[in-house]
C-alpha cells in the first residue's frame, strides 16, 4: 500500500508542474491590460477666428468672445510617446512604440511590452506629443 501511496503522490506532484509550466505562456497580466493609466490630460483654448492669437489664446469661449467676433475652441490632449527596441528569437531588432499621460508611464509600457515578446529591449525614444481631439466654434 506503502509504495502505491507514494506512486499516486508523485503522479499528482508530476501533474501540477507539468499543468503550471504549460500554462505559463498564457501571461493573464500582459502590459496594457494593467488599470489606472487614466485619460490624457486635455486643454482647452479660444482664439480668434480670424486672427492668429501671439500667445497660447483665450480661456475659454465666454473669454474669447468678449473680446472678438467669431471665436474657435481647440482641445488638445497631451501625451508622451515611447519607442522600445528589442531583439526576436531569430536576432532580429524589432521595435515596440507605446503611449502614456507621463514619461514614466510611456517608458515602463514600452519595456514591458518589448519584454513580453523580445529580449535585450531598450528605449530608443521618447517624445512629448500634442494632439487635437476637438474644434468648435465659440457662437
Amino acid at each position: 500500500m506503502k509504495p502505491l501511496m507514494t506512486f499516486a503522490m508523485i503522479c499528482l506532484f508530476s501533474m501540477n508542474v507539468f499543468a503550471a509550466s504549460i500554462f505559463d505562456w498564457v501571461k493573464p497580466d500582459r502590459p496594457g491590460d494593467r488599470p489606472g493609466y487614466g485619460r490624457p490630460q486635455v486643454s482647452c483654448s479660444a482664439s480668434d477666428d480670424g486672427w492668429e492669437e501671439h500667445w497660447s489664446g483665450h480661456r475659454d469661449c465666454r473669454e474669447c468672445l468678449k473680446k472678438h467676433g467669431n471665436c474657435i475652441e481647440t482641445c488638445s490632449a497631451k501625451y508622451y510617446a515611447c519607442t522600445a527596441e528589442g531583439v526576436d528569437y531569430r536576432g532580429y531588432r524589432m521595435t515596440i512604440e507605446s503611449r502614456g499621460n507621463t514619461q514614466y508611464a510611456a517608458e515602463r509600457e514600452a519595456i514591458d511590452r518589448c519584454h513580453y515578446r523580445y529580449s535585450n529591449c531598450r528605449i530608443t525614444s521618447c517624445n512629448e506629443k500634442n494632439e487635437t481631439v476637438s474644434r468648435r466654434s465659440c457662437r
